[in-house]
């Protein structure tokens, strides 16, 4: 804990730091992960100990015994910025004492310029921890840059697809499986700009910051150039003009009110007034649903159709499609269960496929092979799922095998 705090105080609020920093001064440390949301994040830190072989040759040459070096295990860092050698891995050991010098010192592995630069931002992060910016001066930063790159908007909307593919083609050749882990995770970097009051793993912010800046000093002395300001970054209130000019922009591209409401931070009441007057065609919704409309509706929802699908296939809003529904209860109870038939049979047909593909496996192959589908059958079809697997193992035999 004491190697990363110094890397995860700039990307803490300020009053979870000193709050942390005070527990974990008086002893009282049992539940810092997960008030720093490093459990949330489901990052593996502290399962391995990482060393150079050259500092491990350098220290048994000079004081004559190797040390573990707190540099080298901090999150993200895979290099000696010393030697620009690539660090050694072993699993940590709860029992046992490992010493550097019992790690085998040959590797073959390359250095990748993207992880010699993670390593960087890490080390100057570490460094350079104690004139740390203030988190909302982090987050804003970010929205600045990413107008300028073209990320963004000139309002601030932030093209989050576009985002996310940059970052994994940028960060494609990192040997690190954590960085791997992130760059497959749906919701990054989305949520460091939706969740406000959340706390992100320090991987998460470096890994935006190398893609923006390429490194921390940089980023620390990064000023925005004249053409971003905090309303075209969406931090204050947007500009009257240029958003009225935005609003008739896209509904001339054929956007619904809703979604220039959302996009611009307007009231669709504001935008349909908006549209009336500068004579743009709004596409409305009927306010009255007849009789042949909703057999149709009743017809679709008995066939187990989503209720966005009916909607626009019937040009009606999702809404009322759901006050339809309500009014059959019946035909609700009928849908959950079609649902639940469907994902009973999509996990039964995962069991039944592995069992004819890998016939000699025993139960707990099956747990670990197909873990979902056999923890979903477990919960509510545990009869059909202890039908269809081997018998269990006596116990006589287990240790055998």
């Amino acid at each position: 804990m004491l190697r990363s705090r110094l890397v995860v105080a700039p990307f803490l609020h300020r009053k979870t730091y000193s709050s942390a920093f005070a527990n974990l001064a008086t002893g009282r440390a049992s539940n810092l992960h997960s008030r720093m949301s490093l459990v949330a994040n489901r990052i593996d830190s502290g399962t391995v100990l990482r060393a150079c072989p050259a500092c491990v040759k350098s220290d048994a040459k000079t004081v004559g015994r190797a040390w573990w070096h707190v540099q080298h295990q901090l999150p993200g860092c895979l290099v000696c910025l010393k030697h620009s050698e690539p660090l050694l891995e072993v699993p940590v050991q709860r029992r046992a004492l490992i010493l550097p010098s019992q790690i085998n010192l040959q590797h073959n592995e390359i250095l990748m310029n993207v992880d010699v630069q993670l390593t960087s931002l890490v080390h100057d992060v570490w460094r350079n921890s104690t004139s740390y910016l203030a988190y909302q001066h982090i987050t804003s930063r970010y929205r600045e840059r990413l107008v300028e790159t073209g990320f963004a908007s000139h309002i601030g909307a932030i093209r989050q697809d576009k985002l996310r593919h940059a970052l994994r083609a940028y960060w494609a050749t990192s040997a690190s499986p954590t960085v791997q882990q992130l760059l497959l995770d749906s919701g990054y970097p989305e949520t460091l700009f939706r969740a406000k009051r959340a706390q992100f793993h320090p991987l998460k912010h470096l890994l935006l910051i190398g893609l923006l800046w390429h490194s921390w000093r940089e980023f620390c002395e990064y000023k925005p150039c004249e053409c971003v300001t905090p309303e075209c970054a969406g931090v204050n209130a947007l500009n009257e003009g240029e958003t009225d000019a935005d609003i008739l922009y896209l509904l001339q591209q054929g956007k619904s009110l809703r979604a220039v409401s959302e996009q611009c931070k307007r009231s669709v009441i504001y935008v349909k007034k908006l549209a009336l007057q500068n004579n743009i065609p709004v596409k409305t919704r009927a306010k009255r649903i007849f009789g042949a409309d909703i057999a149709l509706i009743v017809g679709l929802l008995k066939d187990g159709v989503k209720t966005q699908q009916i909607a626009n296939e019937v040009d009606y809003s999702v809404g009322t499609i759901e006050q339809v529904l309500s009014q059959h209860p019946g035909l609700v109870k009928q849908r959950h269960q079609m649902r639940f038939n469907a994902q009973c049979h999509k996990h039964q047909s995962c069991i039944l496929q592995t069992l004819a593909e890998h016939p000699e496996y025993y139960r707990g192959d099956f747990q670990r092979e197909c873990r979902a589908s056999y923890s979903w059958l477990f919960k509510h079809d545990k009869d059909w799922l202890y039908i269809v697997m081997p018998d269990a193992v006596p116990r006589s035999r287990r240790w055998v095998i």
